[in-house]
């Protein structure tokens, strides 16, 4: 039932995503173009202008769009009169709820990769290639000598960190919401309210471990140290900290619904 539900909300996300997608890959064509013609001038040198300000508008607008059409989906879908059918089918609150985050999560990803893409054919020259493909090697060569025979961990725990903090951003804006809904007839606005409560929490909390720990993470001098203390401590906050925001949307959608 997950992969109906993941089809579904990828068709549903699509419809809004999508035309963002082309206009960029359009404008990042012609952008690209226009850098290296030299021939319109006079009346027509406006034109260059305008089709790079709306290369740089339509970059802006994939990572904002995408965003808000990920918001208020999760919102309208699960919070709003949608969430009477949603909830009456044969699935778990929780399959619900993986399936919006896989296809946020991939959108999210989608969209950060097309701004670089779009940054890279625009810029680039042949030459600049070359020169950003010995810069890989030598950051590459420079991880090696410096973390030694840790350097897969490195990398390994690196991806590791970058895929927890996208879904601690998208299970905090899930668990916003769902403690928003217990509010009847201000549900944004309680989910504002508890996005904002949240994030205060952490930051406190976080703030009273560095003081706490201040004194040992003073201590970690070399990479190593890093490797095997420090990214495995932010590691296992990340999968406490998405599975507390897991838990409480899972269990205000499971137990708490409020759709009035």
């Amino acid at each position: 039932m997950l992969g109906k539900l993941l089809k579904h909300e990828l068709r549903a996300t699509s419809r809004y995503l999508l035309p963002i997608f082309a206009i960029l890959a359009l404008f990042t064509v012609l952008a690209r173009i226009v850098l290296g013609l030299e021939i319109l001038d006079g009346d027509f040198s406006l034109i260059p202008g305008m089709i790079m300000v709306g290369y740089v508008i339509s970059m802006i607008a994939i990572v904002v769009v995408t965003v808000v059409v990920l918001i208020m989906r999760f919102y309208k879908n699960l919070t709003s009169d949608e969430g009477y059918l949603m909830f009456t089918l044969p699935v778990k609150p929780s399959q619900l709820i993986n399936s919006k985050l896989i296809i946020a999560l991939f959108w999210s990803i989608l969209s950060l990769v097309a701004v670089v893409l779009a940054i890279l054919v625009v810029v680039l020259t042949e030459s600049d290639m070359e020169t950003i493909i010995l810069g890989f090697r030598l950051i590459r060569d420079q991880i090696s000598s410096e973390f030694k025979g840790y350097s897969t961990l490195f990398v390994v725990e690196l991806i590791i960190l970058t895929i927890l903090s996208g879904i601690n951003k998208i299970l905090h804006i899930y668990a916003s919401i769902a403690l928003g809904q217990l509010l009847n007839g201000r549900r944004l606005l309680g989910s504002f309210g508890a996005y904002i409560g949240i994030t205060v929490a952490i930051q406190i909390i976080a703030t009273v471990a560095l003081l706490i720990s201040g004194n040992a993470i003073d201590t970690v001098g070399d990479f190593t140290t890093i490797l095997t203390v420090l990214f495995p401590i932010v590691i296992i906050s990340l999968l406490i900290l998405n599975g507390i925001f897991y838990f409480i949307t899972d269990y205000l959608f499971s137990k708490k619904l409020n759709l009035e």
